[in-house]
């Protein structure tokens, strides 16, 4: 699929303003029962990258992954050449049915889409609802 297709299905799926600029958490989206906010650390304290990726796999019977980079750049990479979270630019990431979406901001947080997602991370990670983002766990 090409780069405007997959910005495209990403803008109609999520609601996303792409290339980049997506930020969930200025308002609800209208599929906001989909979409929960995680603060970064405590996020990426339970689930590092490897878990991430067994869990993707596991979840969706994928191997790969869209690649979103701020700026727009567009990949298809393997999910273990993912970077699951923020090293200066933000990530996005999704399947190439669009059932989930990771999103990496520098508002130190992560934005999970997708029921079946969202599911697999509160059976994971028992504490979840101690570690929603809120504007004042960035200031």
């Amino acid at each position: 699929m090409s780069e405007d297709l997959v910005l495209l299905e990403l803008n109609a799926r999520w609601n996303c303003d792409l290339p980049f600029g997506w930020v969930p958490i200025i308002g609800p989206a209208d599929n906001s029962e989909e979409l929960e906010i995680y603060d970064l650390e405590a996020f990426l304290e339970w689930f590092d990258a490897e878990t991430i990726k067994l869990l993707l796999a596991d979840i969706f019977d994928i191997a790969t992954a869209y690649e979103i980079v701020e700026g727009g750049a567009v990949s298809f990479v393997d999910l273990g050449k993912c970077v699951f979270g923020y090293n200066g630019l933000e990530h996005m990431y999704t399947d190439a049915a669009f059932q989930f979406l990771l999103y990496f901001s520098h508002e130190d947080s992560v934005t999970a889409g997708g029921k079946e997602l969202i599911e697999a991370i509160h059976r994971a990670w028992p504490a979840y609802k101690s570690h929603f983002w809120t504007p004042a766990s960035w200031l």
